[in-house]
């Protein structure tokens, strides 16, 4: 039986690109469909989430909004931020979205370097994803460990 992972904020990227790579891992991506779904006991538990940074995006909020209505309700679940752009030129919007709960957050890359980091899964280290990503040797290693 597969986990599931809650899509939070939908993009193309994230439905059409991530998905064959989460089901190959051994995740079943769901679809959040409105910001008011999020609720333990309408959508059930989770591995982990991921919210797009896009611009655009099937649910109308920003990700700072998905991000903080997630954290009100799955206090504790591992979040992974995914986008097109690169790692460096999307920190410092993760900052700002997670500093607010997590203030002494890590934000790490998905490479190799953050594979074998100690506190992969924890409720304030965040990963961020990108297309580049998926094809890595060590990225379902890092799913893995962060979505246990």
């Amino acid at each position: 039986m597969s986990k599931k992972v809650l899509l939070a904020r939908p993009h193309a990227f994230i439905v059409a690109e991530m998905r064959p790579f989460l089901e190959r891992t051994g995740y079943l991506p769901i679809r959040l469909e409105s910001l008011d779904d999020i609720d333990p006991g309408k959508l059930g538990s989770f591995s982990g989430a991921i919210i797009s940074m896009a611009v655009v995006s099937s649910i109308p909020a920003k990700p700072g909004e998905v991000f903080a209505a997630l954290r009100k309700r799955y206090p504790s679940l591992p979040v992974i931020f995914a986008g097109l752009t690169e790692f460096d030129s999307t920190l410092p919007s993760i900052q700002r979205i997670v500093h607010t709960l997590h203030p002494d957050a890590a934000i790490l890359p998905f490479d190799a370097s953050t594979e074998k980091h100690p506190r992969l899964g924890e409720r304030d280290v965040f990963l961020f994803l990108n297309k580049e990503d998926i094809a890595s040797n060590t990225a379902e290693s890092i799913l893995r460990r962060h979505f246990r």
